[in-house]
Order: structure tokens, then sequence, then C-alpha cells
């Protein structure tokens, strides 16, 4: 109601040409696991390495969720996997309004996946996009660096040719749960991207 930007309405829904899974659109990462809590969203797709700049869930456990401020019409959205090495992912992507119904969108289950990933679909309401990875070729851990929503063009060719990041070791430990702002236990933080990290199930025995 206040704004002199012109967007296009479907539904009744702002079809977005712009990225609104971002901080600044009140987006947030309501599951998966990370060392800093913006990582998924803040736009940096170079600062990434073994240990921060990655959002991650166990495989057979969970999930990666984005949630957006408010329900969109979207058609596709595009995510970057971990790949300093020659590790390829496996995954799929499901949409909902409601965290109660919901579409997939894109079956990747049966991919070898690396690098940036595009997903485009038919155009549906949504505010909840959940990335599920169902196998890693190095460990049991799914790793994504970044998530755009809908997918952005404009950088692709620049970010595909990235060269190793340091990361941000200044950045505090921090689980994506809302529900608890205190930093977890070294526990419970995501193994490293290594290829021999254990499993937190393998590191607690």
């Amino acid at each position: 109601m206040f704004t002199n930007k012109a967007f296009t309405l479907e539904k009744g829904l702002i079809v977005p040409l712009e990225n609104v899974a971002t901080i600044a659109d009140c987006a947030s990462v309501i599951e998966g696991v990370s060392r800093s809590r913006n990582a998924l969203l803040n736009g940096d797709t170079k600062n990434y390495d073994w240990d921060s700049g990655y959002t991650c869930h166990q495989l057979g456990s969970g999930a990666i969720v984005v949630q957006l401020a408010q329900p969109y019409i979207i058609g596709s959205i595009r995510l970057l996997l971990w790949g300093r090495d020659d590790r390829s992912y496996s995954y799929y992507v499901e949409v909902s309004t409601n965290q109660q119904q919901w579409t997939m969108v894109a079956d990747r289950t049966k991919v070898s996946c690396k690098s940036w990933q595009s997903v485009t679909f038919e155009r549906q309401p949504a505010s909840f996009i959940r990335i599920v990875g169902t196998h890693n070729t190095a460990n049991e851990v799914f790793h994504c660096v970044h998530f755009e929503c809908p997918e952005q063009q404009s950088n692709q060719k620049e970010d595909s040719s990235e060269e190793p990041g340091t990361g941000d070791p200044s950045t505090p430990n921090q689980q994506l749960d809302p529900h608890a702002p205190r930093a977890p236990r070294a526990s419970s933080l995501p193994p490293s991207p290594g290829p021999n990290s254990r499993s937190p199930n393998q590191q607690n025995q």
C-alpha cells in the first residue's frame, strides 16, 4: 500500500523479480545448522571454506528450510552447493504456504549435483522452501552455501569461477533455531565438510 515500486500481482500475491530471500527482505532460515546465522541468505557466495560460510543438515534427518517474509508467487530458486573438492550431492526441494502441505518442485535424488543449482517449476504461492539432501559422496551431511528466490542470473558466471575463500573466523557459533538463541555446544555444531569428517553420532561415541 505504501510503495512507489511497480510490482505484479497474481492471485492476489506479489510476483517478485528481485531476490526476496534476503535478510533485508526479512527472510530467515528456520531449520538447518550453521556456524553463522545468516550464512545462507547473506549473499556471500565466495567466502566459505571447510569450517564456515555454509548451512547444513544431517542426511536422513531434518532439512534446510527458508521462510520468506510473506507468501509470494514463485517459479524458480537458485542455490550453491558446497564445492571445495570433487564431491557431489543429491537432493529434492519442496514448497509450502503453511508448513503442513508440501509440494515437491524438484526431484534430484538420482542426479549427481555440484556447485550452482537452478531450479525452475510451475509458478505457485509459497512462503516456505524446504531443501532436503539425500546423498553426499564425501560424508553424511548436506551442505548449502547460498540460497536465492527467485533465481537471479546476473552473477552466475562470475560466481561459478570463484576461488576458495577464507571464511569469517570472527563469526560466532550459532545454531539456526529461533527457539534456541544461545550458541550450541561443540558437539551439536555441524561437522566439517571434510572427507574425513564423521557424523555427530559417530563423534559422540
